[in-house]
């Protein structure tokens, strides 16, 4: 069984638990490349690209809220019995 997750999901759980705060968003290194990479380490796979995300539209630099959450993400299927590794991992950052 599968669950389906976004990347916008990952970055709030990430700002809210106080991980990757220097990490941009997007980019070469960005927070979207790692998770995409993360994602595929554990046999995840990409079901859409710039999805739109759920917060409330409060814009700081092209971003959303305190968190500065993205606007648009990619959304991934994965299955569940990876998600504790994924987590597990994210909480390495």
């Amino acid at each position: 069984m599968e669950i389906k997750i976004g990347a916008d999901e990952i970055i709030l759980w990430l700002r809210k638990n106080g991980k990757a705060k220097d990490i941009l968003n997007s980019g070469t290194g960005g927070l979207g490349q790692k998770i995409y990479d993360l994602i595929y380490k554990y046999n995840g796979r990409k079901i859409q690209d710039s999805y739109p995300s759920y917060w409330p539209i409060i814009l700081k630099n092209n971003h959303i809220g305190e968190y500065e959450l993205p606007q648009t993400s990619a959304q991934y299927t994965i299955d569940i019995y990876n998600f504790p590794k994924l987590f597990s991992d994210l909480n390495k950052w």
